[in-house]
């Protein structure tokens, strides 16, 4: 078997980042944001944000990372 991972970290952060970008509007719009109460949207909103806020800095340390190698 191919010991290679099929998609870099790289790939992965970046799909994720994009993933973020667009599924945090998405969400705020069609779920319930209340900042006063904790609300199925405000949960679904505030794990992507983490994980975005995660995944970005990851994504930008990788390819600093890679490129002064």
């Amino acid at each position: 078997m191919d010991d290679a991972p099929r998609w870099s970290p790289d790939r992965v952060l970046l799909v994720v980042v994009l993933a973020v970008a667009v599924l945090v509007p998405l969400a705020i719009t069609q779920l319930e944001v209340r900042p006063d109460r904790l609300t199925v949207g405000t949960a679904v909103v505030s794990v992507l944000l983490v994980t975005g806020s995660i995944a970005l800095p990851a994504l930008i340390l990788s390819r600093w990372q890679s490129s002064t190698r």
